[in-house]
C-alpha cells in the first residue's frame, strides 16, 4: 500500500492517519468540515497532522478518491453512503477494524491486557500496571490519563517509541477505542462494569452500548468481568472469571447465576479479597489510601488479573501498596479554610461509590459540565447528587468544546428532588470553587464531580485550585 485516503477527520480518522503515516504510507485526510468549524483544541490536533506530513483536504463534500490504493472510512459513515459504493467501484482496499487492529498487534508484539467498562477503567489500568512493574516486568501502559482519546494516545506512544523494550502492554480500551481496535488479541480482557453511559452515541440503546463492550469477549484468551455485567453482555463465555464487591450496591447482583471467583468486602474496616486456589480458600487483606468505594472494586479486578496471570501475591501486594489515587478520582487537593477539597470525574451511578464513604459529612459539590460529544442524563445526575450534597454549584462552561451552555447547569439543578439542597448556577469551575469556600464550614467537604476532571483534567483542576485559593483569601476565617 503506497497511499491511502482517510475519510473523516474525527476521533477515528486521526489516529488511523497517524499510524499509516508512521508506517510510511502517504496519507490524505478529508472532511466535510472546514478547519475553522472544528473546536480550537481539535484544530490544534489537525494542524499537528500537517506538520507530520499528512495532507489535509477539509471542507470537501465529495472527495476525489482516484489514484489511491486504500481508503479508511470513519465508523460514523454508514455503508449506504455514496462514498462506500465509490470506493468499491474503484477497487480500493477498505481498511477496517480488523486491519487496523492487526497493525497494532504486529507493533505491540507482546502479551496485552485490555481493560474496558463504563467506569473504573483508568484506575484499574493503573493498578494492574503497578502490579506488573513490581513483579519485574517492563510495562508499556496507555490510559486516558495520557489523552482522553486513548486510541490516539496509543498511536502517539508508538510514534515516540514508548513501547520499545516492553514485555507486556496494559491498555485501557474505552468504547471508541474498542470500535477502532476491537480485533486486537489480548492475553486477558477485563470488563469493570456496564452502566448507562455514552448512550447518545448508540441511539439511546443500552443494548447497542453493551454490544460494543461485549467485543472484549472475542478479543482475549481469558476474560475477567464484574458480576454486574452478567446479564448485560451480548453473549456469555462459560469460562468467564467473575468478581464481586459486597456492598449495598451489590444486593441486586445474581451471584448464584454468575458465581464470583474473587470476592471483596470490608470487615472491621479492613478490606479482604477471598478466592479459591486449588480448592483452598485464600483470604488476602489490602489497604488503599482512598475514600472512594469504587477504588476497592477496581482493586478486586486488578488482583484478579495478577492471580490469573500467575504473579506471586507478594508482587501483587507491593504493586497495590505503591498505588496512588489516579488524578481526577477523589484526588485530594488540600484543606481550604477548614474544608477538605477533592477532585473527581464521577457522574451518573458512579457518584454513589465516590461519595458513599463521606455521606455523613456536609458535602458541597462543584458540578462541572456534563456533555461532551456525548449527551448525558442531567436529570439522573441531579437526582443522585441530591441524596448526598447540602449544596450543589453547577457550571455551564464546557472546557472540552470551549462553549458556554447554562441550560446544562439549570437542567441538572432542577432535577434535584431534595428540597434542602442549596442550588447555584455559575459560569465555570473557578467561580464555583470560590463560592464553595465561601459557604463551607470547618469540617465540610468540597468535591468536584463531572467529566471535565477526565477529558480536560489539568485545565479544570487548575481552575478549581485557583478558585479554592482565591476563596480562601477572600473569605478567610477570623474566628
Amino acid at each position: 500500500m503506497k497511499n491511502c485516503i482517510v475519510i473523516g477527520a474525527g476521533n477515528a480518522g486521526r489516529p488511523v492517519a497517524k499510524l499509516l503515516n508512521y508506517l510510511d504510507v502517504e496519507v490524505t485526510m478529508t472532511d466535510t468540515k472546514k478547519l475553522d468549524e472544528f473546536t480550537p483544541r481539535f484544530q490544534g490536533y489537525l494542524t499537528d497532522l500537517e506538520k507530520m506530513g499528512i495532507t489535509l483536504s477539509l471542507g470537501v463534500d465529495t472527495p476525489d478518491i482516484t489514484g489511491f490504493d486504500a481508503i479508511y472510512l470513519a465508523p460514523t459513515i454508514p455503508e449506504s453512503a455514496p462514498i462506500w459504493k465509490l470506493a468499491k467501484e474503484n477497487n480500493l482496499k477498505i481498511l477496517d477494524c480488523e486491519y487496523i487492529s492487526g497493525l497494532i498487534d504486529e507493533i505491540l508484539d507482546m502479551d496485552k491486557i485490555g481493560i474496558t467498562g463504563s467506569f473504573g477503567k483508568t484506575t484499574t489500568t493503573t493498578m494492574i500496571t503497578n502490579i506488573f512493574q513490581h513483579a519485574g516486568y517492563n510495562v508499556y501502559h496507555c490510559s486516558s490519563m495520557k489523552q482522553n482519546l486513548v486510541s490516539e494516545a496509543l498511536v502517539n506512544d508508538i510514534i515516540k517509541g514508548e513501547h520499545i523494550g516492553a514485555d507486556i502492554a496494559i491498555i485501557e480500551l474505552p468504547h471508541g477505542t474498542l470500535g477502532l481496535l476491537g480485533k486486537m488479541t489480548l492475553k486477558i480482557g477485563v470488563l469493570t462494569n456496564v452502566l448507562p453511559e455514552h448512550l447518545s452515541e448508540f441511539d439511546d440503546s443500552m443494548e447497542k452500548y453493551a454490544e460494543r463492550k461485549s467485543m472484549m469477549l472475542d478479543m482475549c484468551d481469558k476474560f475477567i468481568a464484574n458480576c454486574q455485567c452478567g446479564d448485560l453482555v451480548g453473549y456469555k463465555r462459560e469460562d468467564t472469571i467473575y468478581y464481586n464487591m459486597l456492598s449495598s450496591f451489590s444486593d441486586e447482583i445474581d451471584t448464584e447465576k454468575y458465581p464470583p471467583k474473587f470476592t471483596g468486602f470490608f470487615k472491621d474496616d479492613i478490606f479482604h479479597i477471598n478466592y479459591c486456589d486449588d480448592g483452598k480458600l485464600v483470604d488476602e487483606t489490602f489497604k488503599l489510601d482512598s475514600i472512594a468505594n469504587y477504588n476497592y472494586e477496581n482493586l478486586i479486578a486488578a488482583v484478579g488479573v495478577g492471580v490469573t496471570y500467575g504473579l506471586p501475591m507478594d508482587a501483587i501486594k507491593k504493586g497495590i501498596n505503591a498505588f496512588e489515587s489516579v488524578g481526577g478520582r477523589m484526588e485530594y487537593l488540600g484543606n481550604f479554610n477548614g474544608a477538605d477539597a477533592y477532585y473527581d470525574a464521577s457522574f451518573g451511578p458512579s457518584i454513589r461509590q465516590a461519595l458513599e464513604a463521606i455521606k455523613d459529612k456536609n458535602i458541597i459539590v462543584v458540578f462541572g459540565f456534563l456533555d461532551t460529544t456525548t449527551i448525558r442524563d442531567k436529570k439522573l445526575n441531579g437526582k443522585i447528587i441530591g441524596d448526598y450534597a447540602s449544596m450543589v454549584i453547577a457550571t455551564g462552561y464546557a472546557e472540552l468544546m470551549g462553549e458556554l451552555n447554562m441550560d446544562n447547569a439549570f437542567e441538572l439543578l432542577n432535577a434535584i428532588e431534595n428540597k434542602d439542597v442549596v442550588k447555584l448556577a455559575v459560569c465555570d469551575v473557578e467561580e464555583a470553587s470560590e463560592l464553595a469556600v465561601k459557604y463551607a464550614k470547618e469540617g465540610d467537604i468540597i468535591v468536584h464531580l463531572g467529566t471535565g476532571a477526565s477529558n480536560s483534567y489539568q485545565e479544570v483542576k487548575d481552575k478549581m485550585i485557583k478558585g479554592l485559593t482565591e476563596g480562601s483569601k477572600r473569605y478567610a476565617r477570623r474566628d
